[in-house]
């Protein structure tokens, strides 16, 4: 018979670490470590069943881990053993993933995994208490990587673990996405309107989306976007819905037309089956995910072709129109030029008020680039900034960070030629402006791809050469 020798010893190190967030120090790691190695050769494991009900709960995620990974009680055992409180191991996990410490990392994947194998079986109520660890935790997970995009590296080790099936894998990432998508940013949909163009995926969440797409299909992520935009237009989180659009674009471009099939039905069908508002919610935010799809397939010229064949039934017609009519104060200049061109054939009946449309649509166009001056190239300015400065600013940010040119400017200099050659030009290439070496190569760079006429450039040059000679 086993009993456990050196009693006070073991229980004194239950005592140091009696938090269930706290890692053992090197003397503790391996005095607990003889011991297993004792309760492996002996096998007899009521002793420790004993003595870690004494413990009422309170000792270290590590030791549970350690008494996991050397199979003596497994984690999900531990659970319904002990009756441990389902909120406090939540509350553990999700600080283990936020962790960048590698064994943190380590004990979140063996401890999340031997619950996720739980999804594989055969429904069980015995396991309710563990099913709902599962979910509270990818619930409050996808809200922690909204907040703290590098959290999600523990997602990259479940899935190459080779005890995560991909059908356990591709459920999880389900329900990661679907409240991602819900969770609540600050950036609604009429800012995301408005601004979409100027939006860039962080680079870290872009790595997440690729990596859960690997196993979604195009059908998925339509039902996703399509569920939270039905359920809430207005609240949802609309950086993850662009995020999802273009990374799923960028990475599946064989299937990125099956996707914008679906959203252009959709778009289709809101517009059919809906009573417009004054908001017209639902019907601004499906032409939203078909423009955006349709601008990551091939920039404007992809959206322009589609306009033109264009070809909707007379109610849906009627409303597009009506809708767009609504849009043209909050419209890019991009747009408004695309309904400007090439008109789609529709039946007599709706010329009148697509007519109607392409006329206020051109003064709109016609006012924005008169109106250079007291419009900028974004939307968020303070009332103290000087609007054209602040443009210049962030768009040298911007060129900082990444080294490319922002779609914005480019826009720009394309359908408000005279805001970007008077004012935005003007003010970057200012003499009077600081000769930073990040300016300089952002005004070499436009130069590069012809965006800069000729005698300005020069006339910039000869003073830039004034200055020190």
């Amino acid at each position: 018979m086993f009993l456990i020798k050196n009693v006070e010893e073991l229980n004194d190190l239950f005592l140091r670490n009696s938090e269930m967030y706290l890692l053992l120090n090197e003397k503790d790691r391996k005095t607990f470590y003889d011991f297993t190695n004792t309760l492996n050769k002996f096998g007899n494991l009521k002793p420790l069943w004993s003595f870690l009900l004494l413990q009422e709960n309170n000792y270290s995620i590590e030791i549970t881990w350690r008494l996991h990974s050397q199979q003596i009680i497994d984690f999900a055992e531990f659970i319904s053993r002990y009756k441990w409180d389902p909120d406090e191991i939540i509350t553990t996990l999700l600080s283990l993933s936020e962790s960048k410490d590698e064994l943190h990392q380590i004990i979140l994947t063996d401890l999340f995994i031997s619950l996720l194998l739980l999804l594989s079986g055969e429904p069980n109520t015995h396991f309710n208490s563990h099913l709902r660890i599962i979910q509270q935790f990818l619930i409050h997970s996808s809200s922690l990587i909204m907040k703290n995009p590098d959290a999600w590296i523990y997602l990259k080790r479940v899935k190459c673990s080779p005890l995560c099936i991909k059908s356990t894998a591709k459920r999880m990432f389900k329900i990661m996405l679907k409240n991602m998508l819900a969770t609540d940013l600050n950036y609604y949909l009429d800012v995301a309107y408005e601004e979409y163009r100027m939006y860039k995926t962080s680079e870290s969440i872009y790595r997440m989306l690729e990596m859960m797409l690997d196993l979604l299909d195009e059908n998925i992520i339509f039902s996703l976007i399509q569920n939270v935009i039905f359920e809430m237009p207005n609240k949802a989180n609309w950086k993850m819905i662009l995020s999802l659009i273009t990374v799923f674009v960028k990475t599946k471009s064989q299937q990125s037309h099956k996707l914008k099939l679906k959203f252009e039905h959709l778009l289709n069908h809101t517009l059919s089956k809906s009573e417009l508002n004054d908001e017209f919610t639902l019907c601004k935010a499906t032409l939203l995910v078909f423009r955006h799809c349709c601008l990551d397939i091939g920039l404007w010229s992809e959206y322009r072709r589609w306009y033109s064949s264009y070809k909707p039934s007379v109610e849906t017609a009627q409303n597009f129109y009506k809708l767009l009519t609504h849009l043209i104060p909050y419209d890019l200049p991009a747009a408004l030029a695309s309904h400007t061109n090439t008109q789609p054939t529709l039946t007599e009946s709706c010329v009148a008020i697509q007519n109607t449309y392409v006329k206020v649509a051109r003064e709109q166009l016609v006012k924005i680039n008169k109106g250079q001056d007291t419009m900028g190239l974004f939307k968020d300015y303070d009332d103290t900034e000087n609007r054209h400065e602040a443009d210049v600013v962030k768009v040298l940010e911007s060129y900082k960070k990444t080294g490319q040119v922002m779609r914005v400017v480019l826009e720009a200099s394309v359908f408000r030629k005279t805001y970007f050659v008077n004012t935005f030009l003007k003010t970057l290439m200012d003499p009077h402006m600081q000769d930073d070496q990040i300016r300089c190569e952002f005004i070499e760079k436009l130069n590069d791809i012809n965006k800069i006429p000729n005698s300005i450039y020069t006339k910039w040059k000869n003073e830039s050469r004034s200055k020190y000679f």
